[in-house]
């Protein structure tokens, strides 16, 4: 990868131009002051501050150099990988910026959906435990200081991870849903649905589940996407057979705990995903055969309501 002046390309007479490697800029940094190594390169402490952020080089905070002068001062921390996409060298001078990196800029949206992604693949591939802000922030070629612009706390990624995942779910259940014209058929299609996604996001969603900060910060709108779904259940089985809308609910909410709990112990691996569809098949078709077939002898034994009686 070329070089690519990372401060300023001259334009006007100055210091020289210097290009260095990452572990070239760690050894300058730690050798001495901020200040006097900037003052050197002709650019501001902050101006070098930022360069060393960006390329994920630590370097020692305010107060260092005048601790360092009563005891031995320690080595440099060891280099972590370079962020993705950036220069094998560093091109340092003073001036007006002529050259820039190629890169696209992000708005804060899509680089929040940036963060949010690199987490996703970091939980999948080594879990929940994995995933830190300063992680994340390497994985997409920022430093952690700037992933904090878009999430204050580790807690509040892990929140969009788990919103992000839950309705990557829901969508394509409802998907299937759409697909069936009888209430057996979309039982069944939401079940499957449902199951097969638990075996490819159920264990990232569950290990997100179990932590007490993200299950606070879903409380709300999971309690509320609950009953919107318990509801339009409801309605459909009272509405189309007649069910007693107590009896609806009530059935409603036992089936759908059934695929919970089937959901959980896929997630765990305690199941396969093989037995967990045949299980929560078997009882959940079952039931709705049973509900809406006592539904509908009811309705037929009732007697018609006369005229007179209206």
């Amino acid at each position: 990868m070329p070089d690519i002046p990372t401060s300023a390309a001259l334009d006007e007479p100055g210091p020289e131009l210097r290009s260095l490697s990452r572990r070239q800029l760690l050894a300058k940094v730690w050798s001495r002051p901020l200040s006097a190594v900037a003052e050197e390169f002709g650019i501001s402490r902050n101006g070098l501050a930022k360069i060393c952020d960006r390329l994920l080089i630590p370097y020692p905070g305010r107060g260092y150099w005048t601790a360092a002068r009563q005891r031995c001062p320690p080595p440099p921390p060891p280099l972590s990988a370079p962020p993705a996409g950036s220069p094998a060298t560093v091109v340092i001078g003073a001036g007006r910026v002529r050259a820039r990196s190629g890169r696209t800029r992000l708005t804060r949206d899509e680089r929040g959906k940036q963060l949010v992604e690199a987490a996703g693949k970091i939980a999948c591939a080594e879990g929940v435990h994995a995933v830190t802000l300063k992680r994340v922030a390497r994985e997409v070629g920022l430093s952690e200081a700037q992933a904090h612009n878009y999430f204050s706390r580790r807690a509040d990624l892990l929140v969009a991870l788990a919103r992000r995942e839950v309705a990557a779910m829901n969508a394509i259940r409802e998907s299937e849903i759409e697909r069936a014209h009888d209430n057996l058929t979309r039982v069944t299609l939401s079940t499957v649905a449902y199951l097969r996604q638990v075996s490819v996001r159920g264990a990232v969603i569950q290990g997100l589940l179990n932590l007490p900060e993200v299950r606070a910060g879903l409380r709300s709108e999971r309690e509320a996407q609950a009953s919107s779904a318990s509801r339009r259940v409801t309605d459909r089985l009272s509405g189309q057979y007649g069910m007693d809308r107590d009896q609806a609910y009530g059935a409603t909410v036992v089936l759908t705990a059934v695929c919970l709990r089937a959901g959980r112990l896929l997630a765990e691996r305690k199941i396969s995903l093989e037995v967990a569809e045949r299980l929560s098949l078997a009882i959940v078709t079952a039931g709705n055969r049973r509900i809406t077939r006592a539904a509908r002898a009811s309705r037929a034994a009732s007697p018609p309501i006369s005229p007179d009686a209206a």
